[in-house]
Parts: structure tokens; sequence; C-alpha cells
């Protein structure tokens, strides 16, 4: 996440608030955060959770598994906030696949772009401003399959759906789906 430095400390302290109130538990009890899928994959959550302490990133909210005696048998991890992430470090570049977000302050709109493209990876990019040129500006020089200004997956079910870079092949729905199902051919007849 792409805060700019204006905001950043306060919206830092509220998100990281916000973040603490969350509730953990099984997806049949209407939790706001689920399980991990897997063993494998809560293990590799917390290797991160590691490397972003090692790479001196700043955990403001969870960081640790889940402690209460309801959750010890799944494979829970409290939302993690870190904060004072660089934009190199692996926290920052790899997909965690978790309840893990990274905090990159930036200082104007060139630097935030430089940031969101300086990933292998552009599935969905969020923007949030009152600035609505600004935002349409951003969202041309922002390498995702999707932009969404002002909001988050507010596309209705025909809205086509694909990344760029590493994320993603071809694109689902709509009739950006059906086309790859398609070949052109021309054929040219000259009568006399």
């Amino acid at each position: 996440m792409l805060v700019q430095q204006e905001i950043h400390e306060p919206f830092v302290q509220e998100l990281a608030r916000r973040t603490a109130r969350l509730r953990l538990g099984a997806g049949l009890d209407d939790p706001d955060v689920g399980p991990i899928i897997s063993e494998e994959q809560f293990q590799r959550v917390l290797k991160y959770l590691e490397v972003g302490k090692e790479e001196r990133a700043e955990i403001v909210a969870g960081g640790t598994p889940a402690t209460e005696v309801s959750l010890r048998q799944g494979f829970f991890v409290k939302p993690t906030l870190f904060d004072a992430v660089q934009p190199h470090i692996r926290i920052a570049q790899e997909k965690i696949f978790g309840q893990v977000l990274s905090i990159l302050p930036f200082r104007d709109v060139e630097e935030a772009v430089e940031i969101a493209n300086g990933v292998s990876y552009g599935l969905v990019t969020a923007i949030w401003t009152r600035d609505i040129g600004k935002a349409h500006r951003l969202a041309a020089q922002i390498k995702a399959g999707q932009v969404f200004i002002n909001n988050y997956f507010g596309g209705r079910v025909a809205t086509p759906f694909g990344g760029y870079k590493k994320s993603g092949f071809g694109r689902e729905k709509d009739i950006e789906a059906l086309l790859s199902y398609t070949q052109v051919k021309n054929v040219c007849v000259m009568l006399d």
C-alpha cells in the first residue's frame, strides 16, 4: 500500500487501530479474517514476517500467529501491518498470500508510479483521491490489469479480469475472454 507522506503517520495509526479490531475465525463463523489455506502456506507467511523484521520493516499491528484457544487448531495469523517498508525489500516485491500489508510512503505521483511499477506483478491497483483527473492520469501510467478508482473490486461480473507481467494469463469475463477463443482470418477474393 502506497501512502502519501503528508498523511502517512495518521493514516498508519488509524489503520493499525482498525486492523487490531479485526475478528479472526472459521469461515462459518463469518469472521473479518479467515485462516490461511494450508500449513505449508501458514509456515510461508510466518517466514515472511521474519523476513520483514530482518529487512528492518516495522510491525505496527499483528505479526504473530493467533493465540486464542479457539484458533490454535487452525492456521491463523493476526492481520499484520508493516511500516517503514522500502520498495526493494522482499515483503514489498513478493506475493505473500497471507494477512500481511506492507505500507510504503511516497512523496509525489512520479515516485508512486515508480514504486508501483517496480515490481514483477500487476494484477489489481486501487487509487484513492478526490482528484479524478489525477487518478485517470495515474491509472494510465500504472502497469496493472485492473485499476479501481475510489473503490476496490467495484466492477460488475462482466468486467474483464486479468493481470500484467507475472500476474495472471489472458483475460477472464466479458468480450475479452471470448476473443481469446477466436482466431481472426482474412479471406480476400477478387471477382471480375
